[in-house]
């Protein structure tokens, strides 16, 4: 009987979660079609870019990847002219190879500290061991030659005066780099470009060695005040594991300058 009663609860927990995750898709749709994007559409196109690099299709679980690749795709399959893209954190290369497949005619900046200042942060120790960060970020960049790579601090990017259609801002997410990022981008974003911004936290304490923080969120509500730029926030990821508890969900931050 006590193995029943727990088939029981076990099926039932199963079809809550499967009702969350329906829900949460649900949302997730309907906030690309506010954004004037086609998550279907974008999906489908990622699968294919993904599938010719790395042999595989999109799954939430592998790494670094969620639901800003999504985005990317939906906007390459849209009627947005993406001419110039700047990625602000290049990590293991990833992002940009992707980026550079899916925009294969846009010139591609991306930005990240040397290896020695990335072990400062500890942030990656399981990636920086060995170099292991650099022999992928070497392997993914390789032959793009739409694709620069600048080794350096993102606050250097204070002097650049060039435009970018499209931002990925993923460096550092806590004061005061966040927030100085951000600003940044919305500086250096072209009229109608889009920023993306990663790992929103609603509430986090700041200093945390997790890269929780609030600054990304306080940057945009204080820039959204100012009546510079206006954002939406979406789900970084829509799978009910990266949901609970709700105080670590993560979002994406979409900006816009007005």
């Amino acid at each position: 009987m006590k193995f029943f009663g727990y088939l029981a609860f076990h099926n039932f927990g199963n079809h809550l979660f499967r009702k969350y995750q329906k829900k949460l898709l649900s949302e997730q749709k309907k906030s690309f079609f506010h954004l004037g994007l086609d998550r279907e559409r974008g999906l489908q196109k990622l699968n294919s870019v993904l599938e010719e690099i790395y042999g595989v299709g999109y799954t939430e679980n592998r790494g670094m990847w969620s639901e800003h690749l999504i985005i990317f795709a939906s906007i390459a399959t849209s009627e947005r002219t993406i001419s110039n893209i700047l990625e602000i954190g290049t990590f293991n290369g990833e992002t940009a190879r992707i980026l550079s497949a899916l925009f294969p005619s846009s010139d591609i900046l991306t930005v990240d500290l040397s290896l020695s200042e990335i072990k400062k942060t500890k942030m990656y120790e399981y990636e920086t061991k060995d170099s292991q960060l650099i022999l992928k970020r070497n392997e993914n960049l390789k032959f793009l030659p739409k694709v620069k790579f600048l080794e350096g601090n993102s606050l250097l990017l204070t002097k650049t005066t060039k435009s970018f259609d499209l931002i990925w801002i993923d460096g550092d997410h806590s004061y005061p780099i966040a927030a100085i990022d951000i600003a940044n981008a919305v500086r250096m974003l072209s009229p109608d470009g889009v920023g993306i911004c990663d790992d929103v936290y609603l509430d986090a304490k700041e200093g945390q060695m997790d890269g929780r923080s609030k600054a990304s969120i306080e940057t945009l509500k204080s820039l959204n005040s100012a009546g510079l730029i206006s954002y939406s926030l979406i789900h970084k990821r829509i799978g009910g594991y990266f949901n609970f508890p709700a105080f670590n969900k993560k979002y994406l931050g979409i900006i816009k300058k007005i």
